[in-house]
C-alpha cells in the first residue's frame, strides 16, 4: 500500500527563526495526514484523545511511505514513538534528481507550479507571517491545509513516476531509490544526535580567539606598513583589494557594467565576462582605476591624537563637515597624502579577476597573483588563516553553542538536495564545511553519549583520486594504486608543501582547477602528463556536455549543462563543473551513502547499541557502546567493503579499482587511534 503523509507541528521562534524540530521539548505534533485521513494531536480546539493506534495501523500496512521533504516528517514519527521500517519516497528528492543539478526551488508549492499540479493557496500563510504556530490556528484551516498538501504530494508523486518512465530519464530512478534509502539513514542520524563536550568546546573557542587576536595584531602591522594610517578591514573583500592591488576603482557602476559582473536576471547564472586580450585588459584598467597612496593622520592638537580619523572623498578632497574630536569636540583629523604608493601592487591576470568592489581576494586568486613577492606570500598565509578562524568561531564554536540543546546534544540537519553534485550539506551547524583531514580541533568536542563509550570513524583512502581513476580507467593511476603510491605525497614532493597541504592540490586537477605558482604549474603539467587517461576523460566530458548538454555517471545520476559551449581556446564553458561534478558526485553522493546504508543494515542485523551519528566528506562516524568496540569496528569495515558488491548489484558497475579504508577509534572524534 502506498501512503502519502504530511505532519504539521508546533514550533518555537528562536532568534527570529522558526524551529519546528522535535528536539525542542515545547514542540509537538499538531496533526498527521495519511491519504484521506487526518488525525489531530494536542490541538487547542481538539478536546478528545488522538487515535494513535489508527495511525500506527496505517503505517503497518504501508509498503511505500511518500512525503515531500520526508526526512522532517519521518524524524517526528520516530521521535514520538511511531514505528515504520518500510520503503520511503521523497518527492523533493525525486524533483531534485530530475533537475539534474540545475538549481530550482524545491518547495512543494513551486514543484507543483512547474508540473501544473493543482494546489490551493496556503491557507495558513497569514497566520505564519504573524508568528502564530499551528497549535493556535483554527483546526478547520489546519485540516484543509494539510489535506491540500497530501493531495498535492500524491499528484506530484504520480507526475514524477510518469517522468521516470521516459527513455531519457530511465537511469535516474536508481539514483532516487538510493537517495531515499540514505534519507532514512540520515533521519536516524538526526534523531540520534551528537553528544557535545561543552567544556572542551570552550577550550577550543578560547584557543581560536587567542590565535585570531594575535593574527589581527600582525595583520594590522602589515597593513600600517603598506597603507600608512588608512584603515583596512581584512574581513572586507573590497578593502582587502585596496591593500593587495594598491588601487581602487573610480566608478563602481561603470566597472560592473564594463566587466559584466554579477548574475544574469534571466538565466540566474553568472554573466559571461567580455573577451579581452592582455593589452585590452591593461588599457581598460587604466581607464577605471586610480592608485592608492599611503596616508598620515594629522591629529587633533587639543587632546594629543585622541580624535577620530576623517575620511576623504575618492578625489582626495575632505568632506565639508569634519568629524569632531570625541574627547574635546575640537575639529577632527584628516588623512594627509604622503605621495608614496600604498599596497602590495599585485597584478590582476585578466577579466575574471575583477570583482564588484575591485579585484578578487579569495585564497585561490591570491595564490596566483602573489608571484614571487615573499611579503605578499606571508600576508596571504596570515589572512587566509585569519578568515578561516573567523569561520571556525562563527560556524563551529558559536554555531555549536547556539544549537546544542539543554541535554548536551547537537542535532544537525543533513541536506541531500542543496548541492549540485548530490554531496551532503548540513545546517545547525554546517558540519560538512570543516577542513579536510583529521586534525581539526573542533573534533575533540564530539564525544560518546555512553559512559566509557568511544567515537569511531571509518575513512576511505584517496577516494576522489580512486574514483577519477575508475571513471577514466587511467592505466597509470591503476598501477599507482596497485603499488601503494601515495598520490598526496607525490603532490607534496613536487610543490614543496606538507602532505596535508598537498591534498587540496591533488584534488584540483581532478576537478579541473587551475594552477597559480610556478611549482603548482609544474605539478599540474606533471599530473596531466602522468595521468593521460584522466586528462583524456576530462576532454571527453567537455565534448559530452557541449553535444548533449548533460554528463552521465555509471550510477545513472546526471548533471545538466544547458549553456555549455566550446570556448576559443578549445575547452568548454563550465569546464570546472563538468570535470568536478562526476568525481565528487560518484565519490560522495554514490559511494559514501552506500557505505552508510550497508553499515546501518549490519548494525540492525546484529542488534548493536552503537549508532551512526555523522558523515563528512569521505568518512562515516559512529558512537560506539563500551562493550561493542570490536564488533562495531568490524561491522563498519564490512559495510564499507560491501560497497563494491552494492555497485554491482544496484547499477551493474564493475568497480575495478580497490577501495581502501582506515578505522580510528578514541575518547572523542579528534583523539583517535588507528585500529590494526
Amino acid at each position: 500500500m502506498i501512503t502519502v503523509f504530511d505532519i504539521e507541528t508546533s514550533y518555537q521562534i528562536i532568534g527570529k527563526k522558526k524551529d519546528p524540530s522535535f528536539n525542542d521539548p515545547n514542540n509537538f505534533i499538531v496533526s498527521i495526514g495519511l491519504n484521506d485521513e487526518y488525525f489531530f494531536f494536542n490541538h487547542s480546539e481538539y478536546k478528545g484523545e488522538p487515535d494513535i493506534k489508527s495511525v500506527q495501523d496505517i503505517l503497518d500496512k504501508t509498503t511505500l511511505l511518500v512525503g515531500h521533504n520526508i526526512k522532517f516528517d519521518l524524524a517526528w514519527l520516530l521521535a514520538t514513538g511511531f514505528t515504520y521500517s518500510g520503503k520511503i519516497y521523497d518527492t523533493m528528492i525525486g524533483e531534485y534528481v530530475l533537475n539534474r543539478g540545475v538549481k530550482k526551488s524545491l518547495k512543494l508549492k513551486h514543484c507543483c507550479e512547474r508540473r501544473n499540479v493543482h494546489r490551493k493557496s496556503d491557507l495558513t500563510e497569514s497566520y505564519i507571517e504573524r508568528d502564530i504556530s499551528f497549535e493556535n490556528i483554527p483546526m478547520k484551516i489546519v485540516d484543509e491545509y494539510g489535506r491540500q498538501d497530501v493531495l498535492a504530494t500524491r499528484a506530484l508523486f504520480n507526475s514524477q513516476m510518469e517522468d521516470f518512465k521516459k527513455p531519457s530519464n530511465k537511469g535516474l530512478i536508481n539514483t532516487v531509490r538510493i537517495m531515499c534509502q540514505f534519507c532514512a539513514i540520515l533521519t536516524r542520524m538526526e534523531t540520534n544526535g551528537i553528544k557535545i563536550d561543552t567544556e572542551k568546546l570552550e577550550e577550543v573557542g578560547e584557543e581560536f580567539k587567542q590565535e585570531h587576536a594575535k593574527l589581527r595584531v600582525e595583520l594590522d602591522e602589515i597593513i600600517h606598513t603598506r597603507m600608512g594610517d588608512t584603515k583596512v578591514n581584512p574581513s572586507s573583500p573590497e578593502q582587502l583589494s585596496w591593500l593587495v592591488y594598491g588601487v581602487r576603482i573610480i566608478d563602481k557602476k561603470s566597472w560592473v557594467e564594463h566587466f559584466n559582473i554579477g548574475i544574469d536576471k534571466f538565466t540566474k547564472r553568472q554573466k559571461k565576462r567580455p573577451k579581452m586580450s592582455k593589452l585590452e585588459f591593461k588599457k581598460t584598467l587604466m581607464e577605471h582605476i586610480m592608485p592608492i597612496y599611503k596616508t598620515k593622520a594629522i591629529r587633533c592638537g587639543e587632546c594629543f591624537g585622541k580624535g577620530r580619523i576623517q575620511k576623504i572623498k575618492v578625489n582626495g578632497d575632505p568632506y565639508k563637515n569634519l568629524s569632531k574630536c570625541s574627547r574635546c569636540n575640537a575639529e577632527g583629523v584628516l588623512y594627509e597624502n604622503t605621495k608614496e604608493r600604498a599596497g602590495f601592487s599585485a597584478t590582476p591576470r585578466g577579466v575574471f579577476d575583477a570583482s564588484e568592489g575591485g579585484f578578487k581576494t579569495d585564497r585561490l586568486t591570491l595564490d596566483k597573483v602573489r608571484g614571487d613577492d615573499e611579503e605578499l606570500k606571508v600576508f596571504v598565509e596570515k589572512i587566509t588563516r585569519y578568515n578561516a578562524l573567523e569561520t571556525y568561531l562563527s560556524t563551529f564554536v558559536e554555531g555549536i553553542k547556539a544549537h546544542t540543546r539543554e541535554n548536551g546534544f547537537l542535532y544537525p540537519q543533513f541536506n541531500q538536495c542543496v548541492t549540485a553534485t548530490g554531496r551532503l550539506s548540513s545546517k545547525d551547524p554546517n558540519f560538512q564545511n570543516q577542513p579536510r583531514g583529521n586534525t581539526f580541533p573542533i573534533r575533540k568536542v564530539i564525544t560518546s553519549r555512553f559512559e566509557n563509550g568511544k567515537v569511531a570513524e571509518i575513512d576511505f583512502a584517496q577516494l576522489e583520486f580512486r574514483t577519477a581513476v575508475f571513471l577514466s580507467q587511467d592505466k597509470q593511476g591503476m598501477e599507482d594504486i596497485k603499488n601503494g603510491v601515495d598520490v598526496h605525497q607525490y603532490t607534496a614532493d613536487i610543490i614543496g608543501v606538507s602532505r596535508q597541504e598537498a591534498k587540496g592540490h591533488t584534488f584540483k586537477p581532478l576537478y579541473g582547477g587551475m594552477s597559480g605558482t610556478d611549482n603548482e604549474k609544474r605539478y599540474y603539467e606533471a599530473f596531466k602528463h602522468k595521468y593521460k587517461g584522466i586528462t583524456a576523460w576530462h576532454d571527453k566530458l567537455q565534448d559530452e556536455a557541449i553535444t548533449y548538454k548533460t554528463v552521465k555517471l555509471p550510477s545513472g545520476r546526471e548533471y545538466a549543462f544547458p549553456y555549455a559551449e566550446r570556448m576559443p581556446w578549445g575547452g568548454s564553458s563550465y569546464s570546472t563543473q563538468i570535470k568536478n561534478y562526476p568525481v565528487q558526485g560518484f565519490a560522495t553522493a554514490d559511494i559514501v551513502p552506500l557505505a552508510c546504508i550497508n553499515i546501518q543494515k549490519l548494525f540492525d542485523k546484529h542488534n548493536v547499541k552503537s549508532m551512526l551519528i555523522n558523515t563528512v566528506h569521505d568518512s562515516v562516524v559512529a558512537d560506539v557502546y563500551p562493550d561493542e568496540e570490536d564488533i562495531a569496528v568490524n561491522l563498519m569495515r564490512k559495510g564499507s567493503a560491501q560497497v563494491v558488491d552494492s555497485l554491482k548489484e544496484l547499477y551493474g558497475i564493475d568497480f575495478n579499482v580497490p577501495l581502501e579504508t582506515e578505522v580510528k577509534i578514541g575518547e572523542n572524534w579528534l583523539n583517535t587511534n588507528v585500529v590494526a
